[in-house]
C-alpha cells in the first residue's frame, strides 16, 4: 500500500512539473510572438543582407556623391595625440544593435566605407523597439576588406540591451574620454572623432532597409541627407589616408570638405586610443587584392 501510494504521489509530482513547464514555455512563446508581431520588420534581423539590396546600398555609394554636406563638420573635432603607427588608418566604431542613432549612422558609415573597400557577412538589424524601432544593419559578422583603411567595429550590445561584443581595454579611454560612453563613436585614426550621429534617427521612421536604399538611389530628402552624411565620413577618411584613393578623395564633393577639415577646431585633447600590440596583417586580410574600382563623380 504503502509503495503503491509512493508511485502515485511521484507520478502527481512529475505530472504538476511537466504541467509547470508547458506553462512556462507557453508563456515565453507567447511573449515573443506578442513582441514581434508588432514589429514585422525586425523578421529579418540576423539574416544576411541580400544580395540586391548591397549591389544597391554599393551602387549608391559609388554613383554621384552629391552635396557635399559641409553643415555636417560641426560634429567632427579634432585631435592632438599622434596618429596610429600602422600599415594603414583605423577606423574604431563603437555601436549597439539597439541604439537608433546608430542605426541612422550605419547607412552613411556603409556608403563611405564601401568606396574604400567592400564588406561581406553584413546583416539585418532593427533597433530595440523602444528604442526607434529603426531598420539598420550590423556589424557584428561582418568583414571589410580594403587597401586604404582598417575598420573594427564592435556593437557593445544587442537589440534587446544584452551584453554582444567586448570593446578592447585599448579603445575604452577613448571610448569614455571623447565618446562619453554613449553611442555611436568614431574615431579616425586617432585625428578624428565623431561623438552621437550625424544625422537624426526620426528620418528613417517606418522605412525598411530596402526603401532606405530607394530614397538613396532616388536622391529625395532622405537619401541626399545620408549620402551628404557620408560625404563627411569620406572626407575625414581621405585626411587619414593622405587623399587616396584618388578616385574617390579627388571628388569634387569631397575636396570641398577636406578644405574646411583642416580648420576644424582643435578639442586640444591628447587621445588614449592606443593598440596594445600592432599586429601583422597579410594582403588577404586586409583584401590587397580587391579594389574599389568604381567611384562616384560629380
Amino acid at each position: 500500500m504503502r509503495a503503491r501510494a509512493k508511485r502515485r504521489q511521484t507520478v502527481r509530482t512529475i505530472e504538476i512539473i511537466a504541467i509547470i513547464a508547458i506553462i512556462g514555455v507557453s508563456l515565453t512563446v507567447g511573449l515573443y510572438l506578442a513582441y514581434n508581431s508588432g514589429d514585422p520588420r525586425a523578421a529579418v534581423d540576423g539574416k544576411p543582407v541580400s544580395t540586391e539590396d548591397l549591389t544597391n546600398l554599393r551602387q549608391a555609394a559609388l554613383a554621384a556623391y552629391g552635396n557635399p554636406g559641409q553643415q555636417y563638420l560641426s560634429k567632427v573635432q579634432n585631435l592632438t595625440g599622434p596618429a596610429f603607427s600602422q600599415v594603414k588608418p583605423i577606423l574604431v566604431y563603437v555601436g549597439a544593435e539597439f541604439c537608433p542613432f546608430c542605426a541612422v549612422q550605419r547607412y552613411s558609415m556603409i556608403m563611405a566605407l564601401m568606396r574604400f573597400g567592400n564588406f561581406t557577412g553584413l546583416e539585418y538589424m532593427t533597433s530595440g523597439l523602444g528604442d526607434g524601432d529603426i531598420s539598420t544593419f550590423t556589424f557584428v559578422n561582418s568583414t571589410y576588406h580594403s587597401n586604404f583603411i582598417r575598420f573594427e567595429p564592435f556593437e557593445i550590445q544587442d537589440r534587446n540591451h544584452n551584453s554582444l561584443q567586448t570593446l578592447p581595454t585599448n579603445y575604452t579611454s577613448a571610448f569614455q574620454q571623447q565618446g562619453g560612453g554613449e553611442f555611436p563613436f568614431l574615431n579616425f585614426n586617432n585625428k578624428f572623432y565623431i561623438h552621437g550621429s550625424i544625422l537624426d534617427y526620426g528620418i528613417l521612421s517606418g522605412m525598411n532597409q530596402t526603401q532606405v536604399i530607394s530614397s538613396i538611389l532616388a536622391v529625395n530628402q532622405v537619401g541626399s541627407e545620408l549620402k551628404q552624411a557620408a560625404n563627411v565620413i569620406t572626407a575625414i577618411i581621405c585626411e587619414t589616408t593622405h587623399n587616396t584613393p584618388a578616385l574617390v578623395c579627388d571628388n569634387a564633393s569631397i575636396t570641398s570638405i577636406t578644405q574646411d577639415a583642416y580648420s576644424l577646431p582643435s578639442t586640444n585633447s591628447v587621445s588614449e586610443l592606443t593598440l596594445a600590440v600592432a599586429p601583422s596583417f597579410s594582403s588577404f586580410e586586409f583584401g590587397l587584392d580587391r579594389s574599389p574600382t568604381e567611384v562616384g563623380t560629380e
